[in-house]
C-alpha cells in the first residue's frame, strides 16, 4: 500500500481541509514530516489508519474525539485518502462519530460514522466495518498488524530496549498475541489438577464400594477399618464369601425342588377337577347363549327387510346427484373464466395507460429532435465556413480567398446530437407502437372470454355474477356433500346389516355342532385341595426367602467386586498419566533447565528472530561494533521469563547492560529493534510487503555522525519503489532530507503548509 493522497478536514489540530500529495512529495524514498510540537505530524499518519481501519494509532486519542475544537459548525470532519495497491489506485473516505453545533438554534447534532472504498468509479464497499473488512482483505493486514508494521514509534523502542524482561514480555506479548501459550500452560496445570481429583474421587469410590461389600467376621470388619486399606486383601476375602455363599444356595435349591414336585403334583390334581366342573360350567353356559342369538337373529331379520327398501331407490338419487356434480362442474368453469375477464380487464387498462404514456412522451422526443433539426440545417454554412482557412480552396466555390465567411449562431448542436436525438425518438416511438400492439391483443383475448359469459351480466365489471355463481356453487356443493353422505350410510347399513345376519346364522350354527354334554353332571370340591396347596405354598415361599436372600448377598458381592476392580484399574491408569502429564505441565510452568515457561519459550523464539534481523541495521549504523543479544539464562532463577536483553561491543570483546549505551547508541539500536520487529512481523503476516514506513521522532539525542548513518540506513530502505516518513522536529533534518512536508501550528489551529522541495 502506498498512499497518494491524504485530505483532512475539521480534523484534529486541523480547522480547515488540508490535503497532504504524496506524489508530488516523493513517490519512493525518504521524505520528513516537520513541525514544531503539538502541531499535529503523527495526526497524519493517523489520518492514513483511520481510514484504512477506522482507528487511530495514538494510545491516548479515541476515534470518538477526532473533531477539531478550532472548526467552525459548517465544517465538516472527514478524512480521504487515495492510495495505489498492487497496480490499481483506491480511494476511501470516512468520517468519525461526531458532535457538532447545530447549523441553527442552540445545542448539538451528532453525525455517525460511515465510510465507502471505491476502485476507480467503482463502489466497492459501504459502512464503517465493510469498509475496514474489504482493507484487511485487500492488504491482507489487520489494524494492529499494520500499526506494528507501517509506524515505528522510536520513544517506545527506546523504551522497549531498557525495559524490564517482564515488561519486554508484556509488549511482545500483544505483539505476537501469545497469550495463547500461557493459556496451554493454565490448561495443562487445570488438567493435572482435575487428574488429580479424579484419583482422589477413584479413591473415595473404591471405599464406598469396599464398604458395600458384605462378609461374617471380624476378619473383614478389621480390614475396612485400617486407614490405608489393602484392597488386595479386601477382594480376596469378598471372593471366598461368595463360595461359602454359592454352597448354601445350591443346598436351598436342592431342598426347594423336592417342594415345587410335592407342590405340582397337588396342583395337577386340582387342575383336574378345575377343569371337570369347567366343562360343565360351560355346557350350561353354551345353551344359554345359543338362545340369545337365535332371538337376536329373528330380530336382525326384520331390519334388513327395512333397509332393503330404501337401497332399492338408491340408483335415482345417484343419477340426481350426478346432474347436480354435472351443473356444478359447468358453473366452477365459468367462475374460472370471470376471473380471467376480470384479470384481464385490469391488465387492458393498465396496458392502456402505459401506451398513452409512452405516446406522449415518442411526441415530446419528436418535437425535440425536429427543432434541433431545424437549427442544424439553418446552421450549416456556418458549419462548413469554420473549416475555411487562407489560401485553401473553398469546397462549394473554389476560391481561396475567405473574405466574409458566414458566421454560426451560439448553441448549435452537431450533427452527432442531432442523430443520436433521432435515435432516441425513433426508439420511444417503437415502444409506444408496441404497447398499443400488446393492448390490441388483449381486447381480442377479452372478446374470446365473453362468449363463454353471455349468460351474465359483466357491465358491473362482474361483480354481481361472481356472487350469484358462487352463491350457485355454495349450494349445490352442500347438496352433493349431504346427499353423497346419505346414499353411502345406506350402502353401508344394508351390506352391514346382511353380514351381521349372515355372522349370526353361522354363529348358530357352530355354537350349536359344538355344544357337547359332559358325562358327569355334578361339580366336585376343590377345597381340600386348596388346604393342601396353602401350606405347600408357605413353605416354599420360606425356602424362596432364603435362597433369595443368599443370592442376593451373592450378586451385591459380585456387583461390588467386579466395580471395586474397575475402579481399582482405572485409578492405576489415571495415577499413569498424571505422572506422565505432570510432567509436562511443570516444564511448561517453568520448572525446567532454562527456568522458562512455555509462552516465555515461544516469545524467546520470535525475539531471537527480530534481534537477527535488528543486528543486520545495527551493525551497519554502528560500524560493525555493536550486536543485540538475548540473555539464555535469567539472571534471576526466581523469574519465568527469558526476555533479558544485553549488548555485545566488538571493540571489548565483552557483553554489558544495554542501559550502558549512549544516548545516540540507544538511539540506533532501538531503531533496529524496531525495524527488525516491523520485518518478522512482516513475515508472520504471511511475508505481505508494505510499501510505506513511518518512524515517529527520536532523532534529537544523535549526534552528526550517527544521524547520517541512521538517514543512511532509512534511505537504503526506501529503495525498491519503498516510502520512509521520518516523523520530527529536529532542525537538523530539514537540512539533509530533501522531501518535506510542513506543518505550522497558529494559535486558531494548525496548517499542512505547501510542500518544499530542499537541496541539502
Amino acid at each position: 500500500m502506498k498512499p497518494l493522497s491524504l485530505t483532512l478536514c475539521g480534523w484534529g489540530p486541523y480547522k480547515e481541509k488540508q490535503t497532504v500529495d504524496f506524489g508530488k512529495i516523493c513517490r519512493e524514498g525518504l521524505f520528513l514530516i516537520t513541525g514544531p510540537t503539538g502541531a499535529g505530524k503523527t495526526t497524519i499518519f493517523d489520518g492514513i489508519t483511520f481510514a484504512l481501519y477506522g482507528e487511530v494509532s495514538g494510545s491516548i486519542r479515541e476515534k470518538d474525539s477526532l473533531r477539531s475544537d478550532f472548526a467552525v459548525p459548517e465544517t465538516p470532519t472527514y478524512v480521504e485518502l487515495s492510495f495505489l495497491h498492487k497496480g490499481i489506485e483506491y480511494k476511501v473516505f470516512r468520517n468519525p462519530r461526531y458532535d457538532r453545533p447545530k447549523l441553527r438554534g442552540e445545542g448539538f447534532t451528532t453525525e455517525n460514522e460511515a465510510g465507502q472504498l471505491y476502485a476507480g468509479d467503482e463502489l466497492l464497499a459501504s459502512g464503517s466495518s465493510s469498509v475496514t473488512e474489504k482493507i484487511e482483505e485487500l492488504l491482507g493486514l489487520d489494524y494492529r498488524q499494520f500499526k506494528q508494521i507501517s509506524m515505528i514509534a522510536q520513544g517506545e523502542f527506546q523504551q522497549l530496549l531498557t525495559a524490564s524482561s517482564k515488561e519486554r514480555t508484556q509488549v511482545f506479548r500483544d505483539i505476537f498475541q501469545t497469550r495463547l501459550y500461557d493459556c496451554i500452560a493454565s490448561s495443562l496445570t487445570s488438567e493435572v489438577k482435575r487428574i488429580y481429583v479424579q484419583i482422589e474421587e477413584k479413591k473415595h469410590r473404591s471405599d464406598e464400594v469396599a464398604s458395600s461389600i458384605r462378609v461374617e467376621g471380624e476378619a473383614f470388619a478389621e480390614l475396612l477399618g485400617k486407614k490405608n486399606r489393602n484392597y488386595g486383601k479386601i477382594v480376596k476375602a469378598a471372593e471366598e464369601e461368595q463360595e461359602r455363599l454359592g454352597k448354601i444356595r445350591e443346598d436351598l435349591e436342592r431342598l426347594w425342588q423336592e417342594q415345587e414336585t410335592a407342590y405340582k403334583k397337588t396342583v395337577q390334581q386340582a387342575e383336574q377337577w378345575k377343569h371337570r366342573n369347567f366343562l360343565i360350567q360351560q355346557y350350561e353356559e353354551g345353551c344359554a347363549r345359543l338362545k340369545e342369538l337365535r332371538a337376536e337373529r329373528d330380530r336382525l331379520k326384520e331390519d334388513v327387510k327395512e333397509l332393503e327398501k330404501e337401497f332399492k331407490k338408491l340408483p335415482a338419487r345417484k343419477k340426481k346427484l350426478e346432474q347436480s356434480r354435472e351443473l356444478l362442474r359447468l358453473l366452477a368453469g365459468q367462475q374460472k373464466q370471470l376471473a380471467q375477464w376480470q384479470k384481464q380487464q385490469k391488465l387492458l387498462m393498465k396496458k392502456q395507460e402505459e401506451y398513452l404514456k409512452l405516446d406522449g412522451a415518442a411526441k415530446e422526443k419528436k418535437l425535440e429532435y425536429e427543432r434541433l433539426d431545424d437549427r442544424y440545417k439553418k446552421a450549416s454554412a456556418g458549419i462548413l465556413a469554420m473549416d475555411l482557412e487562407e489560401g485553401v480552396p473553398c469546397p462549394v466555390c473554389g476560391s481561396t480567398h475567405h473574405p466574409a465567411p458566414a458566421g454560426m449562431e451560439a448553441d448549435v448542436p452537431s450533427e452527432n446530437r442531432v442523430k443520436e436525438l433521432k435515435k432516441i425518438y425513433e426508439e420511444a416511438w417503437n415502444k409506444a407502437m408496441e404497447a398499443q400492439t400488446q393492448a390490441a391483443s388483449m381486447v381480442g383475448a377479452l372478446k374470446s372470454l365473453e362468449e363463454g359469459l353471455k349468460e351474465w351480466n359483466l357491465e358491473d365489471g362482474g361483480q354481481e355474477a361472481g356472487d350469484k355463481l358462487a352463491e350457485r356453487i355454495s349450494e349445490l356443493e352442500a347438496f352433493a356433500s349431504e346427499e353423497e353422505k346419505e346414499i353411502r350410510k345406506c350402502e353401508s347399513g344394508y351390506q352391514n346389516g346382511n353380514l351381521r345376519l349372515e355372522g349370526l346364522k353361522s354363529s348358530c350354527a357352530q355354537l350349536r355342532s359344538s355344544l357337547k354334554a359332559p358325562r358327569e353332571k355334578e361339580k366336585k370340591d376343590v377345597g381340600s385341595l386348596s388346604r393342601t396347596l396353602s401350606e405347600l405354598e408357605q413353605e416354599r415361599r420360606r425356602i424362596n426367602r432364603e435362597k433369595e436372600m443368599a443370592g442376593a448377598r451373592l450378586e451385591n458381592n459380585k456387583k461390588a467386586i467386579s466395580v471395586l476392580k474397575s475402579h481399582l484399574s482405572e485409578k492405576e491408569k489415571l495415577e499413569q498419566v498424571y505422572g506422565s502429564l505432570r510432567e509436562v505441565e511443570r516444564a511448561a510452568n517453568g520448572y525446567n533447565n532454562r527456568n522458562l515457561v512455555f509462552e516465555q519459550y515461544v516469545l524467546s523464539v520470535y525475539l531471537d528472530d527480530i534481534l537477527r534481523a535488528s543486528n543486520q541495521r545495527l551493525t551497519a549504523m554502528t560500524e560493525g561494533r555493536y550486536e543485540l543479544n538475548r540473555l539464555p539464562v535469567t539472571r534471576d532463577r526466581r523469574s519465568k521469563e527469558g526476555m533479558e536483553l544485553e549488548v555485545f561491543d566488538q571493540y571489548t570483546g565483552k557483553k554489558r547492560s544495554v542501559k550502558s549505551l549512549s544516548g545516540g547508541e540507544t538511539f540506533k539500536a532501538a531503531l533496529a529493534l524496531a525495524l527488525g520487529t516491523s520485518d518478522v512481523v512482516q513475515q508472520f503476516a504471511g511475508g505481505i510487503q508494505v510499501e510505506t514506513l513511518f518512524v515517529d521522532e527520536g532523532f534529537g539525542a544523535l549526534d552528526e555522525e550517527s544521524l547520517s548513518q541512521a538517514i543512511q540506513i532509512l534511505t537504503a530502505l526506501g529503495g525498491g519503489g519503498r516510502m520512509i516518513g521520518i516523523i520530527s522536529h529536529v532542525e537538523e533534518l530539514k537540512e539533509r532530507i530533501e522531501h518535506q512536508i510542513i506543518v505550522e501550528k497558529h494559535n486558531q489551529g494548525s496548517r499542512i503548509a505547501a510542500e518544499e522541495m530542499r537541496l541539502g
